[in-house]
C-alpha cells in the first residue's frame, strides 16, 4: 500500500476521509490496549487481591485461636 501522506503537500489540506480513517485507527490501537490492560493486569490484580484478602482474614484468625 502506498503511503498516502508522501502525496500530501504541504500548503493542502488533509482530506476528510484520510483524516477519519487515521482517527479510527488510532481508536482502535487505544481500545487495544484498554482491553489489554484491563485483562492482563487489572483482572488477575482484582482476583488476587480478593482471594489474598480472604486468605490473610482467615489465616489472622487461626493465629488468635493459638494464643
Amino acid at each position: 500500500m502506498e503511503n498516502p501522506f508522501k502525496t500530501i503537500i504541504e500548503n493542502e489540506k488533509l482530506p476528510e476521509k484520510l483524516k477519519q480513517k487515521v482517527m479510527d485507527d488510532i481508536a482502535l490501537v487505544k481500545l487495544t490496549l484498554d482491553l489489554a490492560d484491563l485483562i492482563a493486569v487489572k483482572y488477575p490484580k482484582t482476583i488476587s487481591g480478593f482471594f489474598g484478602k480472604k486468605n490473610r482474614s482467615v489465616n489472622h484468625k487461626k493465629d488468635e485461636n493459638k494464643k
